[in-house]
């Protein structure tokens, strides 16, 4: 068993993921408490080059879709297998700082199941954007401009509210987050550790389609 599973799912974003794995072999986090699981949401293509490159400084496994079934029900593929007691989601095309698991499990790890307080069962963090080539062009309050990756859950909270909505094919981590909110607590904690890459095919460029899902949001109240 691990403390923390990572969740990564990849779809025609291949060229991102070395930056996003090497992130992750960086970590302060003791190696041997997490383990990586990747999504590979496009039959056409073979992660097997890239995830060789790190087998030996991450515990890794890599789930192949025979078809393109969306983003919802690849980290629900994920969510299925986990081995880990808490769960966060990391986009292929994005990366993190060295201390980004080790200060979300310590916060989690001390904070949720208390009897006293608040129930903290998530922890999230500010984030960096930043442009195709690492550099930062903005800093960004998590609460205040929310993303739905980086988001360190406890298992046992996302398996209580069903894992995500596959019948949101945009804005999964909005829906899932509107009804984890009703039940349970997320801390943010005010250190940039999430960097959220933005190019020229990120999914929510399609603003028609984000607005559709935006809207399903509004009448799922």
């Amino acid at each position: 068993m691990y403390q923390v599973t990572v969740g990564i799912c990849c779809y025609k974003q291949k060229k991102w993921l070395h930056r996003c794995l090497r992130s992750l072999c960086s970590q302060t986090f003791d190696k041997n408490k997490f383990e990586v699981v990747i999504v590979n949401d496009d039959p056409s293509d073979c992660l097997d080059d890239i995830v060789r490159n790190h087998k030996n400084h991450l515990n890794i496994r890599v789930l192949n879709n025979v078809q393109n079934v969306g983003l919802p029900s690849s980290l629900n593929k994920i969510l299925n297998v986990a081995l880990g007691r808490y769960f966060v989601r990391v986009d292929c095309d994005d990366y993190v700082s060295k201390d980004f698991l080790y200060m979300l499990h310590t916060f989690l790890s001390q904070n949720s199941g208390t009897m006293m307080g608040e129930n903290y069962q998530a922890v999230a963090c500010d984030y960096f954007k930043v442009d195709n080539v690492g550099r930062v062009l903005s800093r960004h309050s998590w609460e205040e401009d929310f993303i739905a990756c980086g988001v360190m859950f406890t298992y046992e909270s996302l398996a209580g509210i069903d894992f995500y909505n596959e019948d949101f094919k945009m804005r999964e981590g909005h829906e899932l987050m509107k009804r984890f909110n009703k039940e349970y607590d997320v801390h943010s904690l005010k250190v940039p550790l999430y960097k959220y890459r933005i190019h020229n095919n990120n999914r929510t460029n399609d603003k028609t389609k984000t607005k559709i899902y935006d809207n399903k949001l509004g009448e799922n109240k």
